[in-house]
């Protein structure tokens, strides 16, 4: 008789070298599922679940789960993007739920939100939220832009859309010049100081410069850097760029109102793409684009980002564990009030 999978809470290290089994054989993993995020989470104060489960002793799941808050006095537990599965199916599921309960109990959580795309496609009874209910603040994006750089730097250059290449050279020409840091080396206020007024500009809300500074500091040497171009001997643009399993993400990046003619921001990301390719890292994901589930206002940044080529990934609305029925429909009922 085939045993049940069994799953066990683990440690940041014990998650990493069971994460480190299952990205060695599949798909890239988002940096999202990696340990320096489960890192950054702990240093801004939420609540982080790592874990794993096997099967006949080998390991077929990790993941990781933070915990946040929802209106009416909610909370849940949600895994961005993972967790990362050889294969699911009912009987993982059912071990991953029954781990869950326990912790749900003790925390409070009203449910649990996994978010990988094999999920739903590989077990048909595990049904995705519709897409009003799958919105909160920290849903990821369900379309990202991806690019691939492993081809030659002429084929990646003449795949950049006519203005892109314009505005690199036309920072070159303004004598640009680009500096790479260890992100926990960054210089945190002038990597700060341009997301604000990127902020101010564009008219979103940025997180405070502790949240940053925890960001930065959880990201190890060797997996991401902070680009900062300057003109002039000023600051012009910045960009932090996180790397796991050979995936670099685009995370966030910044401007000044001095340059904008200039465009330094294609600069930055065509000289990012180059220093991976130097570090043998096979994609550039550039995060979130234009797509109706989230509902997002990202058209600029979404032409922004195509105009280097690449291609669409899109995800499934995420799948939810509930615990506390009677809660999770008054969390349904005011998502459809809104």
């Amino acid at each position: 008789m085939k045993n049940s999978p069994s799953v066990h809470e683990c440690t940041a290290n014990e998650y990493a070298a069971a994460l480190a089994q299952l990205s060695h054989r599949g798909p890239a993993v988002s940096f999202l599922q990696a340990p320096f995020y489960g890192e950054w989470q702990l240093r801004d104060g939420k609540k982080v679940v790592f874990f794993t489960a096997t099967d006949d002793s080998k390991t077929i799941a990790a993941g990781l789960a933070v915990k946040y808050d929802a209106p009416g006095g909610i909370s849940f537990f949600y895994c961005p993007y993972g967790p990362v599965v050889r294969a699911w199916t009912p009987e993982l599921l059912a071990a991953l739920r029954d781990f869950f309960e326990p912790i749900a109990e003790r925390t409070g959580a009203t449910f649990v939100r996994f978010d990988d795309a094999g999920l739903s496609k590989q077990v048909p009874s595990a049904k995705p939220v519709a897409n009003r209910l799958a919105v909160t603040a920290s849903l990821q994006p369900r379309a990202e832009w991806l690019l691939g750089i492993t081809e030659s730097k002429d084929t990646l250059w003449m795949a950049l859309h006519k203005h892109a290449r314009y505005n690199v050279r036309l920072a070159e020409r303004a004598s640009a010049k680009l500096d790479f840091y260890e992100p926990a080396k960054a210089p945190l206020d002038v990597f700060f100081g341009l997301m604000q007024t990127t902020a101010g500009r564009d008219s979103f809300s940025i997180q405070s410069r502790s949240y940053y500074e925890a960001v930065l500091q959880s990201i190890p040497a060797d997996s991401g850097f902070v680009a900062i171009c300057t003109i002039d001997g000023k600051p012009a643009a910045a960009a932090l760029f996180a790397t796991y399993n050979s995936m670099m993400h685009y995370v966030f990046a910044g401007s000044s109102d001095n340059f904008r003619k200039i465009a330094p921001p294609y600069f930055v990301i065509w000289n990012a793409i180059l220093e991976a390719k130097k570090r043998g890292w096979n994609i550039l994901n550039f995060g979130g684009i234009n797509h109706e589930v989230k509902g997002q206002h990202l058209a600029g940044v979404t032409g922004f980002k195509k105009r280097f080529g690449g291609y669409e990934v899109t995800h499934p609305n995420p799948v939810d564990l509930i615990y506390r029925p009677f809660k999770y429909t008054l969390f349904s009922l005011y998502k459809r009030l809104r």
